[in-house]
């Protein structure tokens, strides 16, 4: 399996196929693909791959007027790159000497045999994973297995994003230069997952656009990371033994080598179902199992796609995958990102301010209590309207966001006063609660409620999110009537919303969950008044 010649890419073309593709395919035909057809957390791997293979073959863009000029140039440069430029040999999945993003003399650490090729795709349900994205492992039958495979198209993708999503926690172990790299080294997570953060990138009409639209130029690396940390594609600073620091800094404190990150050292067997690995580079600064990293510029540095959000404490934390939906957090998105502070991904300071763009918040939900179990990807896809780049303006989104919250709560409150009429051992429950003397089940019980009760409202208030844009780009002109008429639909939506939720979760069909009703709609009632 080569990656320039080879089909490993999955994508669509203008005809809306479906299909594999090499490299040299995708780059040779710029203008016919549309899209990658991946899951969040691949496309985010592959996407890193993609931008750090053609800022590698243009050894840029330099400036903001180059990368203007760069969109034209990216095919032939890439293509010229893969053909002649330094890491042209670097591509093959099983090259004995290099191959791609392994450890060629990596060998097992125990007797006690290797690991699945599957611990790759963390999709399957294996492990503490569940079937919630591997359907096909429910087998129909008790008793009986379904032999997991990946095929090497497959490989390619499960290893990036191994590489860049891998959790911390025990690994498998491996001997390299006659040192052994233990299992319970203490990995950290792969600089991807922290603190399951969510990635942005601009979406284009084709693939190549996008990769374009995505890239940045040496003057912002420079202005973000420091004077020479533009670095060099892993690829080509591959560590020769497990203390070359040369390499290993390259890796961990340069804009390219980061961009393909080396968490674990990897090595796959021709034609096995075994692969060997160990723990790899460490990117983090603090293990998550003692002391979780979270503040942004003191413990570790953002990654470009990352959206650094200014926390009520004034330190910069990182936003996250969890309970609130991207599109509740377009004002953090969408600002552009300084020196050392708060904001969203860097590409977005290629977008001209008057024009609006789309983009893809991507990113996966991890379970708190084992953060090796994945609970959900997200993925999430918004027209950021040029209205939004004006920070007043942004800061009006978010003193709606805010209006919408307050109700939820207000609602939240209504619906949990209807549960505690209807369901006594609920009532018990909210009693310990208030008493303080709730158990760690009782306290998962109600977040799982509260989530789940609140969840309708905010379904159907993103279906209404049009509502609130059409007054956020009426903001600032002259079209008054226009604007009033806008805002005051947003706030129909927002009514409705709480009304359709409490009717629907609330059920009248008895008498006693009539009186629940009625006790809750009294609190809406209430707080709709003042």
């Amino acid at each position: 399996m080569n990656l320039v010649t080879d089909d490993w890419l999955p994508i669509i073309d203008k005809s809306n196929t479906s299909k594999l593709i090499s490299l040299n395919e995708l780059f040779q035909q710029p203008n016919e693909w549309i899209d990658l057809v991946l899951l969040p957390h691949e496309r985010v791997s592959v996407m890193r791959f993609l931008i750090c293979l053609t800022q590698t073959a243009l050894d840029g863009p330099v400036d903001a007027d180059d990368w203007d000029d760069a969109l034209g140039l990216i095919p032939n440069a890439v293509l010229d790159y893969l053909k002649n430029g330094k890491g042209k040999d670097s591509f093959n999945l099983y090259d004995a000497k290099k191959p791609f993003l392994q450890i060629a003399d990596l060998k097992p650490g125990t007797a006690d045999g290797n690991p699945s090729v599957t611990k790759l795709d963390s999709t399957f349900a294996t492990g503490v994973n569940s079937t919630l994205f591997d359907h096909p492992a429910i087998s129909p039958l008790a008793g009986s297995s379904q032999e997991r495979f990946l095929s090497d198209d497959r490989l390619v993708i499960s290893m990036l994003t191994f590489l860049n999503f891998s959790a911390s926690g025990t690994q498998s172990a491996a001997k390299w230069k006659g040192k052994l790299i233990t299992h319970n080294n203490g990995a950290l997570d792969a600089p991807c997952v922290n603190q399951n953060m969510l990635h942005t990138f601009i979406r284009k009409e084709s693939v190549i656009k996008t990769i374009h639209a995505n890239l940045l130029d040496k003057e912002k690396v420079d202005d973000y990371f420091g004077e020479k940390k533009w670095g060099l594609p892993i690829w080509e600073s591959m560590p020769t033994k497990p203390d070359d620091q040369v390499a290993l800094i390259n890796a961990k404190e340069t804009y390219l080598g980061r961009l393909i990150p080396l968490s674990r050292f990897c090595k796959l067997i021709p034609n096995s179902s075994e692969f060997i690995y160990c723990n790899g580079i460490d990117y983090s600064t603090k293990p998550k199992k003692k002391t979780d990293s979270k503040q942004v510029y003191t413990d570790f540095k953002p990654e470009p796609s990352a959206t650094v959000m200014l926390g009520k404490d004034d330190k910069y934390y990182l936003l996250r995958a969890g309970n609130i939906q991207p599109w509740r957090e377009i004002p953090a998105i969408s600002s552009k990102r300084e020196k050392n502070s708060f904001g969203g991904a860097l590409c977005l300071s290629n977008i001209c301010s008057t024009e609006s763009v789309d983009i893809m918040v991507l990113g996966q939900l991890r379970d708190s209590k084992n953060v090796a179990k994945i609970l959900d990807l997200v993925e999430s896809n918004l027209n950021i309207s040029p209205a939004l780049f004006a920070k007043a303006n942004r800061g009006i989104y978010e003193k709606n966001i805010g209006d919408c919250e307050k109700r939820a709560s207000v609602l939240f409150r209504a619906i949990e006063k209807y549960r505690v009429v209807t369901d006594d051992d609920w009532k018990n429950l909210v009693k310990r609660k208030s008493q303080g003397k709730s158990s760690e089940i009782d306290r998962k019980k109600y977040e799982i409620f509260k989530n789940k009760a609140i969840c309708h409202y905010w379904t159907l208030l993103e279906k209404q999110r049009h509502l609130l844009m059409q007054y956020i780009d009426l903001l600032g002109t002259e079209f008054d009537k226009e604007r009033a008429e806008a805002k005051a639909k947003w706030r129909r939506a927002i009514r409705s919303a709480v009304r359709e939720t409490y009717q629907t979760l609330c059920s009248q069909n008895t008498p006693r969950q009539v009186r629940a009703y009625v006790a809750g709609w009294a609190i809406l009632c209430t707080k709709q008044k003042k």
